[in-house]
């Protein structure tokens, strides 16, 4: 049975779309078929972050009518299946969403929809047209708190919230405890992804880092986020695994 989640944060700049294309990845690596939609269509990006450029058919199209959902879907060298929203196309029939789903359901194991920033429209439609949420902040009071709206939002249409992700985490002490994010926003925490350069490389070079840099610090916190989402333990790390992350965090190549 296919699992639809949409990735929302109640504000922009928390890295969700980093975090939503990562999670893909990751589960396919771990032998799930994924495929990620751009629900995001006033402001695109998840192209961008896969290198796919301009599409001449993009998820704007299939909701107006123009062309069918099979015909926007572009398959990454990572291994998941893309359906890039267009940049330069602002008008987009949302409520259709939910229906262009159909032909995937039951094909794919999951389908991951990175969602607009804030509670407008878009995201109720990406809600609308999920199973389930998952939530994406910077543990910063500001980001914690717009989450809350999401997650308000999230409740009053009865999606279950599969967890809290807290990206772009620095160990700094102008951040917001754990024991406090918890009491605020009252969802578990299910991953810390550290603000780290690695993820700002592969956004350069346009490759989610968990396939540029699989053995990284941010990767494998990432890979951990994929494997609560699936409801499984995450597993124990060898020695000879945390040698290799602990090289690849100096490892320039």
């Amino acid at each position: 049975m296919t699992r639809v989640i949409s990735v929302i944060s109640g504000k922009g700049g928390v890295g969700k779309t980093t975090v939503t294309s990562n999670i893909g990845v990751s589960l396919s690596q771990q032998g799930e078929d994924v495929l990620i939609i751009d629900g995001n269509f006033s402001g695109a990006n998840v192209a961008q972050h896969f290198g796919l450029g301009f599409n001449d058919v993009s998820l704007n199209h299939v909701l107006e009518g123009e062309a069918y959902i099979t015909q926007a879907v572009a398959k990454h060298p990572a291994g998941v299946s893309v359906l890039p929203a267009s940049i330069l196309e602002f008008n987009a029939d949302a409520e259709n969403l939910k229906h262009s789903l159909v032909d995937f359901l039951g094909e794919k194991d999951f389908v991951l929809i990175d969602a607009a920033a804030g509670v407008g429209e878009e995201v109720e439609a990406a809600i609308e047209a999920s199973d389930e949420v998952l939530l994406v902040s910077k543990p910063e009071l500001p980001a914690l708190t717009n989450t809350l709206g999401a997650k308000k939002l999230a409740e009053q249409l009865e999606r279950d919230v599969v967890g809290l992700v807290l990206n772009q985490v620095r160990g700094e002490k102008s951040e917001v405890e754990e024991e406090d994010v918890l009491d605020l926003v009252g969802e578990e925490i299910i991953g810390r992804v550290p603000d780290h350069e690695h993820v700002r490389e592969g956004i350069a070079l346009r490759e989610p880092v968990a396939s540029y840099k699989p053995n990284s610090r941010a990767s494998k916190a990432i890979e951990d986020v994929a494997f609560r989402v699936k409801g499984e333990e995450v597993p124990d790390r060898g020695l000879q695994e945390k040698i290799v992350m602990h090289f690849n965090e100096f490892n320039p190549l």
